[in-house]
């Protein structure tokens, strides 16, 4: 899986925020300075694992392998089997600790008549279709680990899709969706929103109830790179006043697209082009934002 760089480079001037550390973990060419953050691996991967900004950092895990390179370089070998392992770097000189969390995943091969160990999941295409790619596998979500945060403002539960069922569920997450949440709810802050996460209104959804509700057959939801979200920092089940005007409306649904719009624009954010749509309230649910990372523009 693929980290994008997007977790991103310090900004020139900006001092590390509460969810920050002061080194770089870098897996596959990405960079990440978030004090948590989660990958998802095939049983057995190798994991290759970098780590610049300071000179004394150490690494554990809690399962499977991790074995030492050369200076600042380490390969973590996961275990044979699904479930999840616990990374943690220190920065030995600063104290400042970084926690990886590392999801060994159900292969896709495992997916059989549209069923993973008993959940119904449905059918993906059986042929490449245009710029969508089927997941390498799933990661499972069980009583017991569903509140686990994966970055520091998001849990794995928030992820799953609305399809009832008992547990186990699985989810399937793109990571550079993730540092694309992380990085609208910074920049939202940034602009005087006090927002501490997004409520996350649809993110994945299993092809078979992506079907059932009548959505297009292949939404990017299937795919684990697209999400519908607010802010509710007030739990009420609607969108914040986010303008601070005295009302809920469509204006503060734009207050973050407004923000995703300014992200995509950046060139070192390149990364997180995709698509933005922007939707009014309904007797079925609050007004709300659509975002993605399909890597290229789109709007609606």
């Amino acid at each position: 899986m693929l980290l994008h760089q997007i977790c991103v480079a310090f900004e020139d001037g900006k001092e590390k925020s509460g969810s920050r550390v002061g080194f770089f973990v870098s897996a596959d060419g990405g960079k990440t300075y978030l004090k948590i953050f989660s990958f998802f691996v095939l049983p057995g991967e190798k994991l290759p694992i970098a780590i610049s900004g300071s000179d004394n950092v150490e690494v554990k895990s809690d399962k499977g392998e991790m074995e030492s390179m050369e200076a600042g370089k380490w390969v973590f070998t996961a275990p044979g089997k699904k479930g999840l392992c616990r990374l943690t770097v220190t920065d030995t000189n600063s104290g400042d600790e970084m926690h990886l969390n590392i999801f060994v995943m159900e292969p896709f091969s495992k997916l059989k008549n549209g069923y993973l160990n008993g959940y119904r999941i449905g059918d993906y295409p059986k042929k490449k279709y245009k710029d969508y790619h089927n997941p390498k596998g799933f990661t499972e979500v069980t009583d017991d680990n569903k509140d686990v945060f994966i970055t520091p403002h998001f849990k794995l539960k928030q992820f799953l899709c609305k399809e009832p069922g008992d547990w186990p569920k699985y989810v399937v997450i793109r990571p550079s969706m993730l540092c694309k949440l992380e990085l609208m709810l910074d920049k939202l802050n940034e602009e005087g929103v006090n927002a501490k996460t997004f409520f996350l209104m649809s993110a994945y959804r299993t092809p078979y109830y992506n079907k059932s509700i009548g959505n297009v057959k292949y939404s990017r939801h299937v795919f684990g790179d697209a999400i519908d979200l607010y802010v509710d920092d007030n739990h009420d089940g609607r969108m914040d006043d986010l303008n601070k005007d005295g009302r809920i409306n469509i204006k503060d649904a734009r207050v973050i697209a407004s923000v995703v719009e300014k992200i995509e624009k950046d060139p070192k954010y390149r990364e997180f082009i995709g698509g933005l749509g922007v939707y009014n309230k309904t007797s079925r649910h609050t007004y709300f934002v659509h975002v993605d990372t399909r890597g290229y523009r789109a709007r609606w």
